[in-house]
């Protein structure tokens, strides 16, 4: 298997990652295929795929925050025919190394379907909670965290795990403020003062364990 960064957006390798987005990634949390497409060359983003014999078979989309101390994994899919062999764990660690060169307790922030709810999803939650849990991925203690999708209806229920340096077991709340603001202000083109940001911190305590 090779992981290769996508380095300029359209080909054959932009379609085929966006077939696996299609078929993995829940409708409601989609970006539409136009806005990866820009996403490709946006500062700040990084494509990587996972290569099986010229096969693009998983990726993942990463936002590093300009002269920030945090980055964002956005989206990480595997090609259905290819999962439960170690694609998605050997992807997640050469995406934190495409990060951690030079910043080894830069922390990744990750959203997750949280599998607190019963549906007829809830497997498939646990299943990621339990991928990202096994990599070594923490929950942020009493955070409720809130898709800032578009439409009117409601997001699904989100955690928010953290990928950081086992000597930093707990995070700063305004360290996490700050983290909020700059998702919802340069992932999701909102704003920085959205009203739900101050309703995911409270009860949060500081600092914040990392569980």
């Amino acid at each position: 298997m090779l992981n290769k960064i996508l380095g300029t957006a359209g080909g054959r390798r932009f379609e085929a990652l966006y077939a696996i987005y299609r078929e993995s990634i829940s409708v409601r949390e989609q970006k539409s295929k136009a806005e990866l497409f820009a996403m490709v060359s946006r500062p700040g983003y990084r494509f990587l795929l996972s290569h099986e014999d010229n096969t693009v078979i998983a990726f993942s989309i990463l936002f590093v925050a300009a002269d920030e101390d945090f980055c964002l994994l956005e989206y990480m899919a595997v090609d259905a025919r290819y999962r439960g062999h170690g694609v998605g764990s050997k992807l997640f660690e050469d995406t934190v190394k495409s990060v951690r060169q030079g910043h080894d307790a830069m922390p990744i922030l990750i959203e997750v379907d949280a599998d607190r709810e019963s549906s007829t999803e809830h497997v498939v939650k646990r299943r990621r909670q339990n991928f990202y849990r096994r990599l070594g991925c923490r929950c942020i203690a009493d955070c409720a965290y809130i898709l800032p999708l578009p439409g009117e209806d409601p997001p699904p229920e989100m955690d928010l795990l953290v990928y950081a340096p086992e000597r930093a077991p707990t995070i700063r709340r305004a360290s996490l403020q700050r983290w909020l603001q700059i998702i919802y202000r340069d992932v999701y083109g909102g704003s920085a003062n959205d009203r739900r940001i101050p309703l995911m911190l409270q009860g949060v305590p500081d600092p914040i364990e990392l569980v």
